[in-house]
């Protein structure tokens, strides 16, 4: 079997917004392109390695022992997720560590992608549609391993109150009441800042009439743009 190049070893160390399972996904996408394969390791680590090379008559062969690997690990913590990268072999194992690292980190303030920082406001909040028909119970601290307490949907009543890196802290039912504690400590909890969109304060207003998409029929015209511009999302 032929291999071009010299064999090379580099790590890269980036803290992300995006959650494992999006980092993993974006590799199967990106590094896993054919002769290489993408296979988890467990559920923090992954390896993308060549399983086949170009031989010395044009062909394409198995690879007994992969020489270009690209080691992924991800780990979550209260800023996001601390990912490592390490790539070793030639120029090929090289480039796409490099493509992955670039996508997941390039898209921090970049408000187009899903890999940007997410900052949920102090406010209502809902949970974004595709969770629409499926409960997600929220976590009783910020840790992807913590327990799990009541169950959320989309059309339940949420009020963010506190965001740490990748989490968010809310109260189930809405506004709390100043000086009010929750006597059922299921009344709150954590949820995932990318499951999580900022929702109009509906809470107190009198006479307000909610379409199923969310809008208010009560308003009689759309009210003009602020001036200074327009505000885009």
């Amino acid at each position: 079997m032929l291999y071009l190049g010299r064999r090379r070893s580099h790590t890269w160390n980036a803290t992300v917004f995006a959650p494992p399972r999006e980092i993993f996904t974006v590799a199967a996408e990106v590094t896993a392109l054919p002769p290489f394969q993408f296979q988890p390791l467990d559920d923090q680590t992954a390896e993308v390695s060549q399983t086949q090379a170009n031989s010395l008559f044009g062909g394409w062969r198995p690879v007994a022992a992969p020489r270009n690997r690209v080691r992924i690990h991800c780990e979550p913590g209260a800023q996001g997720t601390r990912l490592t990268v390490t790539a070793t072999g030639d120029r090929a194992a090289i480039r796409r560590a490099t493509n992955l690292v670039r996508i997941v980190t390039a898209g921090e303030g970049d408000r187009r992608t899903i890999y940007r920082l997410r900052t949920i406001p102090v406010g209502p909040c809902t949970l974004v549609q595709s969770w629409a028909g499926t409960s997600y119970p929220v976590f009783l601290a910020p840790d992807p391993a913590a327990p799990r307490g009541a169950a959320v949907r989309t059309a339940s009543l949420l009020w963010a109150l506190e965001q740490r890196g990748p989490w968010v802290r809310v109260r189930i039912g809405g506004r709390p009441e100043p000086g009010q504690l929750p006597e059922d400590p299921g009344a709150e909890g954590w949820i995932e800042a990318d499951e999580l969109v900022g929702a109009p304060d509906l809470t107190g207003r009198a006479g307000v009439s909610v379409s199923p998409m969310g809008h208010d029929r009560s308003a009689a015209a759309p009210s003009a743009a602020p001036a200074g511009g327009v505000e885009r999302s």
